[in-house]
């Protein structure tokens, strides 16, 4: 039974998580678990919360948890899936995906799911048809546009990369990634005007977008405009917080070095 006092421990560890201090959340939560074992939310928050912490076997074991009690929550096992597949254990996160499949064949979102696996595994026919099978359940589905265009994109079909992208943009003008994508494809094709208005636009609709300051970065150091270039780098290493990011976030604090001195200079 769940009292008043656990349900306040809950509400607090969920805030803490909110508020970007998953350590102390993670304390809260292996207290609320160890007190209701058979509440799925619980094991859910705490996979979730030891997955912003890195800890991501911990965090699948706890979603694994959950899921034994309630294993037909479609939302669960996507979130399984997904951290499976972050962990690079692509078999299992296919099984999580095709799972969801079986409580509703025409989840779009879980046909999305399969075809990036299939697409990191560099099964490139098959991801096409789990993304084009995505489009034809759900036309409108930005994530399916934006997976088609990073495929086509990953196989250098540039052209139908940018109607993807574009098309995802279309539907969903609010989406900053589908912006980042076509910025950094055109970044690539030197297409410097187009891939840095893009860019801007994606960090105007999400001012923490790291990616998109880091590819912003990138143009001004090709285009030499290394005051600009020290900005948007400072503004990546403010926003990119995530555990996966570490080689990147040394690489760049050390151009962010080097520019400094340029400039002193």
């Amino acid at each position: 039974m769940i009292t008043e006092k656990l349900h306040e421990e809950l509400t607090r560890a969920i805030d803490l998580l909110d508020a970007g201090n998953p350590a102390a959340a993670l304390q809260l939560l292996d207290k609320y678990s160890g007190h209701t074992p058979t509440d799925p939310h619980a094991h859910f928050y705490r996979g979730d919360t030891l997955a912003e912490l890195g800890r991501l076997d911990e965090a699948i074991q706890a979603y694994r948890t959950g899921t034994d009690i309630v294993p037909d929550d479609p939302d669960a096992l996507t979130t399984l899936g997904d951290l499976l597949f972050e962990a690079g254990r692509h078999q299992e996160a296919l099984a999580q995906y095709r799972a969801v499949l079986l409580i509703d064949p025409q989840d779009a979102d879980a046909l999305v799911s399969i075809g990036l696996v299939h697409n990191a595994l560099d099964q490139t026919e098959e991801a096409k048809a789990a993304f084009r099978l995505a489009i034809e359940h759900e036309p409108d589905n930005t994530f399916a546009w934006n997976a088609l265009g990073d495929l086509y994109y990953g196989s250098g079909d540039h052209k139908a990369a940018i109607e993807a992208y574009q098309k995802g943009i279309e539907l969903d003008p609010t989406d900053p990634a589908a912006y980042h994508n076509l910025g950094e494809l055109y970044y690539d094709l030197e297409e410097y005007d187009p891939a840095e208005e893009n860019c801007k636009i994606a960090v105007k609709l999400a001012p923490d977008f790291s990616m998109a300051y880091l590819t912003l970065g990138g143009i001004c150091m090709d285009q030499e405009r290394m005051k600009d270039a020290l900005t948007y780098y400072r503004l990546y290493l403010k926003y990119e917080t995530s555990p996966q990011a570490a080689d990147m976030l040394a690489e760049v604090r050390a151009v962010v070095e080097g520019l400094q001195e340029e400039l002193k200079g």
